[in-house]
């Protein structure tokens, strides 16, 4: 499995990071890049990148990925008005961690999953966290770079209409461009990979499955109650699932901002893995569903 995951490794950041191949890039697109993905490794770890490698799976990294959520908490923090995006990432951290921590109890975390879903978290940080960085010392820079980053990487949405509709001062703006966001993130870089992990199902799966599938805050259904007969591994299964009409995104939007501040800084990971969710507020919570 080790070495099957390294050649998968390695071709994938050839696919889908080919410029990134090149030592020679010395554009102010790069040069930026570098240095505030370098700021948010500082900020998120307190070093450079140091041993944050998906090759010893989930027990080596639990560390990296702990304080990675932490740092999407803060990174809200930092504008939570226009940080929506984070501020859900740090909530999807329960999910993530807990099924990735009983996989790896499991299965001894040698499998092809552990490793992919700790890519998965790593790059998903390499992708976003220089550009909130960015926006956050200069928006102007950030929609410039995100122009830059749309021609080299096409994504299913552009980062930087994107980046311009959450500049604004208008709240529903702010929150398309979020969702913008968030669905470059589950189509371009989180569905490649799930494809990847479904061609080499091990026991580990099931588990990852069942996390993934389960809420990431109070105020919305599980996939199942959603889609009965669906894939959460699946992009459009998964994003019908998060859009779903009072459902994941759109509750996170419409729930008042001290709801929010409280999930996210109120409730450790620890919490958020068992879903202790603390006093919630009845009329937002889904109709006939227990947690």
């Amino acid at each position: 499995m080790s070495d099957e995951f390294e050649i998968y490794y390695r071709s994938y950041l050839e696919t889908h990071y080919p410029n990134d191949r090149c030592p020679s890039d010395d554009s102010p697109y790069r040069n930026n890049r570098d240095f505030y993905t370098l700021k948010a490794y500082e900020r998120a770890f307190g070093q450079i990148e140091g041993s944050w490698n998906p090759m010893f799976g989930f027990n080596q990294n639990e560390n990296f990925i702990r304080k990675l959520y932490v740092y999407y908490k803060n990174l809200y923090n930092q504008n939570s008005f226009s940080f929506l995006w984070a501020g859900l990432g740090r909530m999807a951290g329960g999910a993530v961690t807990g099924g990735l921590q009983k996989a790896a109890f499991l299965f001894q975390d040698q499998t092809f999953t552990t490793k992919a879903m700790v890519l998965i978290g790593k790059v998903i940080f390499l992708d976003m966290a220089w550009q909130h960085e960015i926006f956050l010392a200069d928006q102007q820079l950030a929609i410039n770079m995100a122009l830059e980053n749309d021609a080299r990487y096409h994504p299913i949405k552009s980062y930087a209409e994107a980046w311009k509709k959450i500049a604004c001062q208008d709240q529903d703006k702010i929150s398309e461009g979020n969702k913008m966001l968030l669905e470059i993130e589950q189509y371009n870089i989180i569905q490649p990979m799930y494809d990847k992990i479904t061609e080499h199902i091990d026991p580990a799966v099931r588990h990852i499955v069942t996390a993934l599938s389960g809420n990431i805050h109070p105020y919305h259904r599980p996939f199942l109650f959603v889609i009965p007969t669906g894939n959460v591994m699946n992009f459009n299964d998964r994003w019908r699932w998060i859009m779903e009409q009072q459902g994941m995104w759109e509750k996170w939007i419409i729930m008042p901002a001290k709801e929010r501040d409280r999930l996210i800084n109120t409730l450790s990971l620890d919490d958020l893995i068992i879903h202790n969710w603390g006093p919630t507020i009845p009329e937002l919570l889904p109709h006939g569903v227990l947690f």
